[in-house]
């Protein structure tokens, strides 16, 4: 496997500590150098953190994209030949990561078999995202983020909510349901609630939660219907929740980090980074990939109930 130098991961927490807005009363956050533009963590084989690295391109069929290893501060390629992967889960002795239009399943060496191509689905996708492991471990979760182009202005930025652009804007987004043998069916059909779902995360009792990613919404999905637990969250990216009904969302185009309960929909804010993707609770710390800063970003939390 090639080794990524670890100098950088030296170095960072002294050059861009101040990039970052962390609570006064608290020590740096860690940071680890892992590559250009990664976007989602899991720990996976042996209990070492694997990460997504969407690429340079970013472009269907560039190949540019791949997965790293980290052994406590180094970095090795584990698995390329990816286009633009974002999502990743360890379930069932593999890795599935999805990419674009398809979703790959990466074995102990790093080989990658194709788990669903775009013939796999419904229709084809335009831009599957985030993923999670369902409850008993036999199938996976999966956002089809829809039509991304529609959701901005020829500048770049969001359109405005009360604008017609964002009125019109069609609802292509999905939730899919993947089995461990690729088999692919529709959770959560288009709806105006999710036009652009991206972060997805699901609970023991299969209480489904949505970070929509134009809208900004957090969404609850149980017994068919819909609760928004908390809003004004454009560029919701990644979700996560613990055993106290607390949740953690980021937002990948304001870097983000927030705490949010569940219940009511309070919420404080963590962290800023510059981009916050998609993250992970990992006992008492969120594991953050900073997609722009091209590092893992190690929040602590406090157990809170």
């Amino acid at each position: 496997m090639k080794q990524i130098s670890s100098l950088s991961a030296l170095l960072l927490p002294l050059c861009l500590g101040t990039l970052f807005a962390e609570p006064e009363d608290t020590q740096p956050f860690r940071l680890l150098a892992v590559g250009k533009t990664p976007e989602s963590v899991v720990r996976g084989f042996d209990g070492k953190l694997f990460v997504t690295l969407m690429g340079e391109t970013r472009e269907r069929g560039d190949g540019d994209g791949k997965v790293v290893m980290v052994d406590g501060d180094k970095v090795s390629v584990f698995t390329e030949g990816l286009n633009d992967p974002k999502g990743i889960v360890f379930v069932g002795g593999k890795l599935i990561a999805t990419d674009l239009d398809m979703v790959w399943s990466i074995d102990e060496k790093g080989e990658k078999t194709l788990l669903a191509g775009p013939d796999a689905f419904p229709k084809p996708p335009l831009f599957l995202n985030d993923v999670v492991v369902e409850p008993g471990g036999k199938s996976i979760l999966v956002t089809e983020m829809g039509d991304l182009k529609a959701m901005f202005s020829p500048e770049g930025g969001f359109w405005p909510l009360d604008s017609d652009e964002a009125k019109s804007l069609p609802p292509l987004g999905r939730l899919y349901r993947i089995t461990l043998d690729g088999e692919v069916s529709v959770v959560i059909d288009h709806a105006p609630e999710f036009p652009n779902p991206n972060g997805v995360d699901v609970l023991d009792d299969g209480t489904i939660l949505i970070a929509e990613f134009f809208r900004g919404t957090l969404l609850e999905w149980k017994g068919e219907k819909w609760r928004t637990i908390c809003s004004d969250h454009r560029s919701g990216d990644g979700i996560v929740h613990d055993a106290s009904g607390n949740l953690y969302l980021t937002e990948v185009k304001t870097g983000n980090v927030w705490h949010v309960k569940s219940k009511t929909g309070e919420k404080k804010l963590l962290a800023t980074l510059l981009s916050a993707a998609d993250l992970i609770l990992d006992g008492e710390q969120l594991i953050v990939p900073d997609s722009k800063a091209g590092l893992l970003v190690f929040i602590p939390v406090a157990p809170q109930g």
